[in-house]
């Protein structure tokens, strides 16, 4: 599944900070399904011309593609990738190969993650290398910041209220 298709699921949801949002991505042709959850950030930043606006990072969560069995559904799958996607500005990285952002789950030291960029090498989003670590601490934690680098930004932390995961509402 391309960030293509995360960033039309993000932007069909109604994506309100602090409320998680389940979707399911369905491929007829391959006959499997992906399970989508997607939590905004609590705050925004004013980044400068052209991203006027207020910025705000969007947490996305997701299955693999599976295939599902007799009796099984979608809302089933169990979340493997952690990807992050901004909705105005550009992600860099200070390294061309060693790309990351910082993480702090409730009280914990802050940790930092590798991340991947996508495949179309869009700037607007990325995925997490460790992101088996990643939805356990969340899924075992209240809340997270994370910083990234930004183009003509700086650094720049972004707050989740991940309360509730397990009851993701479903989109319209």
């Amino acid at each position: 599944m391309s960030i293509t298709v995360i960033t039309a699921s993000i932007f069909s949801t109604p994506a309100f900070a602090g409320n998680w949002y389940v979707s399911y991505s369905n491929d007829e042709m391959r006959d499997t399904s992906t399970k989508i959850l997607m939590l905004s950030s609590e705050n925004k930043h004013e980044f400068s011309f052209p991203y006027a606006g207020g910025t705000s990072m969007t947490l996305v969560l997701r299955s693999a593609k599976t295939t599902l069995q007799k009796g099984q559904k979608a809302s089933d799958l169990k979340v493997s990738e952690a990807i992050v996607y901004i909705d105005k500005g550009q992600f860099i990285c200070q390294a061309y190969d060693q790309c990351y952002v910082s993480v702090k789950f409730d009280s914990s030291p802050i940790e930092k993650y590798s991340v991947l960029k996508p495949q179309d090498h869009s700037s607007d989003s990325f995925f997490i290398k460790n992101s088996k670590k990643f939805i356990k601490q969340a899924a075992n934690s209240k809340k997270v910041i994370i910083e990234a680098n930004f183009y003509n930004e700086s650094n720049k932390q972004f707050k989740f209220d991940l309360a509730d995961m397990d009851k993701a509402k479903e989109s319209d």
